[in-house]
């Protein structure tokens, strides 16, 4: 299993990346690997061996950033960037998609299903590492979303279809206890889970 000293030498040997970026990284990693020791990170150490960091241009994505699994490039929106976003909790966000991505997805976003929820529980646990220092949140609603399924089916369950690439766990998950989903992209039927959590008595 890949270890600190590792990803720290394979971050020093990464030529796109300044020596300040680099420093940052680690540091989000450390953190990350304090609270959650039994996620490995030898995809991590894989992916930082060439990870780029890149602009992109307000008319090709309206995220202020962006993780692109294939081209393994962590894209960043300047014109976003402007808006009082936390830099801190953004990088710590796109650190999350690496560490659950695979050679198609990250996290349980499965061919855009459940992407909704794959952004508001990234944010989730973006914002329990470094929270957020920012005026503005990134995927505000999607953590609401994220957190009241989190109550409803667990966050074990979440935690672990999250970051096995599991989405048949959630899928299952969600279907037995009862709540719909709405449309492709994994939006939640809200009257349902509000139903769900509402006669839970929560």
């Amino acid at each position: 299993m890949t270890d600190l000293d590792t990803i720290k030498n394979t971050l020093s040997t990464n030529p796109y990346l300044s020596t300040e970026i680099k420093d940052n990284l680690f540091e989000l990693v450390v953190l990350f690997n304090k609270n959650f020791k039994e996620i490995a990170l030898d995809n991590l150490n894989e992916r930082l061996k060439t990870l780029k960091i890149e602009r992109i241009s307000s008319f090709l994505s309206k995220r202020v950033s962006k993780y692109d699994i294939h081209k393994n490039i962590i894209y960043f929106n300047d014109k976003e960037l402007k808006k009082d976003y936390d830099a801190r909790h953004i990088l710590m966000l796109e650190l999350i998609n690496i560490i659950t991505s695979n050679n198609d997805f990250s996290g349980f976003n499965y061919d855009g299903k459940f992407e909704a929820l794959n952004l508001g529980y990234t944010e989730v646990l973006a914002n329990f590492l470094v929270g957020n220092d920012g005026e503005e949140m990134i995927y505000p609603h999607e953590a609401v979303m994220a957190n009241l399924l989190s109550i409803v089916i667990g966050d074990d369950t979440m935690k672990n279809a999250y970051f096995q690439n599991d989405y048949k766990l959630l899928l299952d998950t969600v279907k037995k206890v009862g709540i719909e989903l709405a449309g492709k992209n994994g939006f939640m039927n809200w009257n349902s889970l509000a139903n769900y959590y509402s006669n839970r008595g929560e």
